[in-house]
């Protein structure tokens, strides 16, 4: 490819960035379209549009994209990367394991694979090889708040409240609006029997993601703890009202109600 027409597509791939980060997902798409035809196998255009269509619910389509990308540079961490990543949102972690292993094979550093890795192997209840993937995963970014979060569940899965409540601190001082955290470590208080500072976060939590259903009903039970059965009432009947298919919330409201007799 001449020189001039190598400028000329990476411009149209910063104009199509900036547009990607903006949230203008057609006029990047458009762009990062353009740029194929000009150069079919451009790894970062076909990553992206890979992103575009996964962002906009179309998730086979993105899969290919990303197939293709990795297809075209087998030694592109990103691609491999983002293929695992999305693999693992869907829930096809067999799939996002080899996926996210290559990524660091080609990148030892990153710390979004070991994350990712680490989420996997939470969900599988895999304990110690979630821990050690994301303690490797704060080893390369130490300020990498979704690690702790994740750090966090998996010692509070073994018991480890103490250790627990420390990791959800560390992810909240990394990002002091993480609505997520804060649910976390409340619930990790009130496991300790400290139903104070357990409100507290649950309040907090809430504040920043309004109707975040676990911290609206830990709340209730936090409240419920203190002796204040009239509002852990009101938050068990705003759970129900938001996921009434769930039994435990159902359970948690005639609990409440026949606490306070009736």
């Amino acid at each position: 490819m001449a020189d001039s027409q190598a400028a000329a597509v990476e411009a149209i791939i910063e104009v199509a960035a900036q547009h990607h980060q903006a949230g203008r997902l057609d006029a990047a798409e458009v762009l990062y379209r353009q740029v194929l035809d000009a150069q079919p196998g451009h790894c970062g255009a076909l990553i992206q549009l890979g992103v575009i269509d996964y962002q906009n619910g179309r998730v086979d389509q993105a899969l290919a994209w990303l197939n293709r990308a990795a297809a075209v540079n087998p030694f592109s961490e990103a691609a491999t990367f983002m293929l695992g990543e999305f693999l693992r949102l869907e829930g096809r972690y067999d799939e996002a394991i080899p996926n996210l292993l290559q990524s660091l094979e080609l990148a030892p550093e990153m710390a979004a694979a070991h994350n990712s890795l680490g989420a996997i192997f939470l969900a599988q209840g895999k304990l110690p090889d979630a821990i050690a993937s994301l303690g490797n995963a704060i080893a390369h970014d130490p300020a990498y708040a979704d690690a702790y979060r994740n750090l966090g569940t998996a010692l509070e899965m073994l018991g480890k409240l103490d250790d627990a409540i420390a990791s959800y601190e560390a992810a909240i001082a990394h990002r002091p609006n993480f609505g997520m955290a804060y649910g976390d470590l409340g619930l990790a208080l009130l496991m300790k029997g400290q139903a104070e500072a357990a409100l507290a976060r649950f309040d907090r939590a809430i504040e920043l993601v309004p109707d975040y259903v676990m911290a609206i009903g830990g709340k209730g039970h936090a409240l419920q703890a203190l002796g204040r059965l009239d509002e852990a009432i009101a938050c068990f009947e705003r759970v129900v009202a938001l996921v009434p298919e769930a039994a435990s919330a159902q359970s948690d409201l005639a609990n409440a109600r026949k606490a306070r007799g009736g």
